[in-house]
């Protein structure tokens, strides 16, 4: 009985450990597996803190494409998101006049309950990803 009652031990806790390091090896940089952070934050790209939303959760991805000299209109959103340039080029201005210009390989943190456009100011078409971290009953985006 004692035998058992040690081996159910032994195993918890080789399972356990086993279970424990299996986040430590799938984000680890192996020979065939190349891991690079791009970005770690807790304010968008204007520096305002981040703050999830209460409920239940919604996550929504977009690729969005656009065209050269393409203009967004004025707009925010109600819950936090980010994106990854793909290609292209991609200028953002603040209601209150801050610019920031995210080019390919760049991650945007954007800007949360605060008015904002974009454009494309280059030649060529300028490609994202958005992910939205959103929440039932809340808009992701919000057009002027």
């Amino acid at each position: 009985m004692r035998n058992n009652a040690l081996k159910k031990i032994t195993l918890h806790l080789f399972f356990s450990l086993f279970y424990l390091s299996l986040p430590s090896l799938a984000i680890e940089n192996t020979n065939n597996i190349k891991i690079t952070k791009l970005i770690e934050t807790n304010a968008s790209w204007e520096r305002t803190k981040i703050i999830y939303p209460k409920g239940d959760t919604k996550i929504t991805a977009l690729l969005v494409e656009m065209q050269p000299q393409a203009q967004m209109k004025m707009h925010y959103h109600e819950v936090p998101s980010f994106g990854y340039i793909l290609e292209g080029t991609i200028l953002v201005q603040s209601e209150t006049g801050d610019i920031k210009t995210f080019s390919k390989g760049d991650v945007v943190i954007e800007m949360v309950n605060k008015k904002h456009s974009g454009v494309n100011p280059g030649d060529t078409v300028t490609k994202f990803i958005v992910f939205y971290l959103g929440a039932e009953g809340l808009k992701n985006t919000i057009i002027e």
